[in-house]
C-alpha cells in the first residue's frame, strides 16, 4: 500500500472520511434505491484501491501516477453514469432492451477496472478467478455437456456484468458490502479507536500468559477477543499479532511457528460472534436466516475451533519444554477491571440484533454508545483526530470487501446464469456416489484450494453457489493470505508458514463435518444433546491436536498417535456408542502417556 504525502495524502482522507460518512448515514437514516446506493458504494470505494494500491513494485509509493488518476476517474464516471441514469436503467427489460454503446464501453472498462483493482488490492488468484469465468461467459457456447450454454453476444454480456440488478459487479452482492458490511468495518475501526483493542489484547494477556505457552495461548485468546469487534482475518493477524508474535518468539517459538499459531488464530476471528465475518452476513442474505440466528449457531463451531488450536499449541508448549512467562511481566488486574466498561459494545450489539434491530441499525446505534464511552477515560477519548482516523480506515478497510464483492458478483453472474454451478453439484454428486462424507471432502479441497489465494469471502460465495446444489441433493439444507501477513510480521518464509498454519489448524477443519454430522453443535436440539455433542467434539478436536502434534501428557509413538486420530475420528461421525468408546480410548491413551513419562522420570532416579 502507498504512503502518500502533502496534498494527496488529505484529499484521499477526506474522500475516504465522506465515503464513512455517507454509509454512517445511510445505516442510520435508510439506504437509496438499490441501484443508487451500489453504484454511490463503488464509487467511492474503487477509486481508493487505484490511489492506494501501486500497480508493480516499481510504482511510486508516495504518489499515485498518472494512469491511476486516470482509473480513478473512469471508475468514477462508470458509477456515477449508473446513478444518473438510473431511473431509466431500472426500467429495462433484462436481456429484451436495447443496450446503448455508451453502457458497452462503460461496462467494458468497469469490468477491466474491477479485476485490476481485485489483482491489486487482493491477489492475482482473485483476478485470475474472475478471469476464468469471464472467459468461460465467452466461450460456453463451444463447451460440451453439460457445461455446454447457447452462449452471449458481447452486449449482452456486458449487460449481465455492468447492468444486471441481482447478478454482476453491482448485483447483491455489493448490496452486502454496502449495506451491511462497511458499517461493521467501520464499528470496529471505532472501537480500536475507542481502545476497545488494546483492552482485549491486556485480558488476553492476563487470563494466558503465566501458562506454559503462554505468548502462544495469549495469540489464541486474544484473536479470538479481537475477532468478536472483526471479522476481518489480516487485520486480526496485523492488531494481535504485532504485539504476540515477538513474544513468542522471544518465549522459545520458532519465527515460521510463532507466525503460523497468529494466521490460524487469526482466521478464527471471522466465525467468532457477535461480530462475524462478511461470510456470515453474506449467509444471512443468502439463506433468508437473520444474522442473530447465524451468529447464535456458530458460537459452539467457533469455541471448538479455537479449543482444538489451544490444545494444539499446549501441546507443542510441551513438546519443546516451553515455560510461563512471570507473572510480573503480566498486566495487573486492577487496571483491566478499571477498563471493564469498554466491553460494553459486545453487549450492546447483542441486544439489539436480539431485540429485532437490523444488524446495519444495531451496528449504528452501538457505534454511537462507543463514542459516548470512550470519554470515560481521557486516554480514549475519540477526539477529531481519533475520529478522522477511524473514518479513514473504516473506508480503506472496507474498499478491498466492496472490489472483491464486486468480483465475486461478476463469477456468481457467469455461474448462475449459465447453469454451470448446476452442472458441478452434479458432477461433485455423481464422484462422491451418494456419499455425503465424500461429497463434503471433495467440496473442501475446492475451498481449500481458492482459499490459498483469493479472499475467505470471495471463496465462501463462490463455493456456496457450486457446492450447495451437492450438499443439498445429499439431504444438506441450504487461508493461505492470512498466514503470508503473519509471516510478514515474523520474518519467516511465507509458503513454508502457510503450510504450518495448515497444520495447526486441521483441528479446526473438522468443525464443519462435524456439525454436518451432529446438527446439535448448531443449537439444534435439546441442551442435554448440544452439551453432550459439544464435550465429545471437544475431546475430538484435542485428540486430533495430540495425533498431529505427537504430544499428550508425554511424547506419544507411531501407533498411539494413529490411535489418537482415529478416536478423533470416532468422536465426529459415529454414533453415541462409538463415540463414547472414542472418549474412553483417547482418555485412557492420555492415562497411558502420563504413566510413561512418570516411569521415564523416576527410572534414573532409581538407578
Amino acid at each position: 500500500m502507498r504512503e502518500l504525502t502533502g496534498p494527496t495524502r488529505w484529499g484521499v482522507a477526506a474522500w475516504a472520511a465522506a465515503a464513512s460518512l455517507f454509509h454512517l448515514y445511510t445505516a442510520g437514516y435508510g439506504v437509496f434505491e438499490p441501484r443508487v446506493q451500489r453504484s454511490l458504494h463503488l464509487l467511492f470505494l474503487v477509486p481508493l484501491i487505484f490511489v492506494l494500491y501501486r500497480f508493480r513494485t516499481t510504482s511510486p509509493r508516495s504518489r499515485p501516477s498518472a494512469w491511476d488518476w486516470l482509473w480513478v476517474v473512469t471508475s468514477f464516471v462508470a458509477s456515477a453514469y449508473l446513478i444518473w441514469d438510473s431511473d431509466r436503467i431500472n426500467h429495462r427489460w433484462e436481456g429484451a432492451s436495447d443496450i446503448l454503446p455508451r453502457e458497452v464501453v462503460l461496462g467494458t472498462l468497469m469490468v477491466v477496472l474491477v479485476v485490476e483493482a481485485c489483482r491489486r488490492s487482493l491477489s492475482r488468484w482473485m483476478a485470475v478467478t474472475i478471469s476464468v469465468a469471464l472467459f468461460y461467459l465467452a466461450t460456453c457456447q463451444w463447451f460440451p455437456g453439460a457445461f455446454h450454454y447457447k452462449g452471449f453476444t458481447y452486449p449482452r454480456m456486458i449487460e449481465l456484468l455492468y447492468l444486471g440488478g441481482d447478478d454482476g459487479m453491482y448485483g447483491f452482492l455489493t448490496g452486502i458490502s454496502s449495506n451491511i458490511l462497511f458499517i461493521y468495518v467501520l464499528f470496529g475501526a471505532v472501537l480500536m479507536k475507542a481502545g476497545v483493542g488494546t483492552f482485549l489484547i491486556a485480558l488476553a494477556e492476563r487470563t494466558t500468559g503465566w501458562m506454559r505457552g503462554g505468548p502462544a495461548k495469549t495469540a489464541v485468546v486474544g484473536s479470538a477477543l479481537f475477532g468478536t469487534i472483526s471479522g476481518s482475518t489480516v487485520a486480526n493477524v496485523y492488531a494481535t499479532g504485532s504485539f504476540t508474535i515477538p513474544l513468542m518468539k522471544r518465549g522459545g517459538y520458532s519465527a515460521k511457528t510463532a507466525a503460523a499459531i497468529e494466521a490460524i488464530a487469526g482466521t478464527g476471528g471471522q466465525i467468532m460472534p457477535p461480530v462475524m465475518g462478511a461470510g456470515a452476513f453474506i449467509m444471512s442474505e443468502m439463506t433468508n436466516v437473520p444474522y442473530f440466528e447465524v451468529a447464535k449457531a456458530a458460537a459452539i463451531p467457533a469455541i471448538l475451533y479455537y479449543a482444538g488450536l489451544m490444545a494444539m499449541v499446549h501441546f507443542l508448549a510441551i513438546r519443546h519444554g516451553l515455560q510461563p512467562r512471570p507473572r510480573n511481566e503480566l498486566p495487573r488486574w486492577g487496571e483491566i477491571l478499571r477498563h471493564a466498561y469498554l466491553a460494553l459494545p459486545f453487549a450492546g450489539i447483542v441486544y439489539f440484533l436480539a431485540a429485532g434491530y437490523s444488524p446495519t441499525g444495531a451496528a449504528f446505534y452501538v457505534i454511537v454508545i462507543t463514542f459516548v464511552l470512550s470519554f470515560l477515560d481521557r486516554r480514549t477519548w475519540m477526539t477529531p483526530r481519533r475520529c478522522l482516523e477511524a473514518l479513514v480506515e473504516g473506508a480503506v478497510s472496507a474498499a478491498t470487501i466492496a472490489v472483491a464483492l464486486a468480483g465475486s458478483g461478476m463469477i456468481v453472474g457467469v455461474l448462475t446464469r449459465t447453469g454451470s454451478a448446476l452442472a458441478f453439484g452434479g458432477a461433485v454428486l455423481s464422484a462422491s456416489m451418494g456419499s455425503l462424507l465424500v461429497a463434503m471432502i471433495l467440496i473442501f479441497l475446492v475451498v481449500s484450494v481458492l482459499g490459498t489465494g483469493i479472499p475467505t469471502t470471495a471463496a465462501y460465495v463462490i463455493s456456496v453457489v457450486v457446492g450447495a446444489g451437492a450438499m443439498g441433493g445429499l439431504g444438506v439444507p441450504v487461508l493461505a493470505v492470512t498466514a503470508f501477513a503473519a509471516a510478514n510480521i515474523a520474518g519467516s518464509e511465507m509458503m513454508a508458514t502457510g503450510l504450518e498454519a495448515f497444520r495447526l489448524g486441521i483441528a479446526g477443519f473438522l468443525v464443519p463435518f462435524a456439525f454436518v454430522f451432529h446438527p446439535e453443535l448448531l443449537l439444534r436440539g435439546t441442551w442435554g444433546q448440544i452439551l453432550e455433542m459439544s464435550a465429545f467434539a471437544a475431546v475430538s478436536a484435542i485428540a486430533l491436536a495430540a495425533a498431529i502434534v505427537g504430544q499428550a501428557v508425554g511424547r506419544l509413538l507411531g501407533w498411539e498417535r494413529l490411535l489418537a486420530l482415529g478416536t478423533a475420528g470416532l468422536m465426529i461421525v459415529s454414533d453415541a456408542r462409538l463415540q463414547s468408546v472414542g472418549a474412553l480410548a483417547f482418555v485412557g491413551l492420555v492415562a497411558w502417556s502420563a504413566r510413561r513419562r512418570a516411569l521415564t522420570a523416576v527410572a534414573p532416579a532409581g538407578g
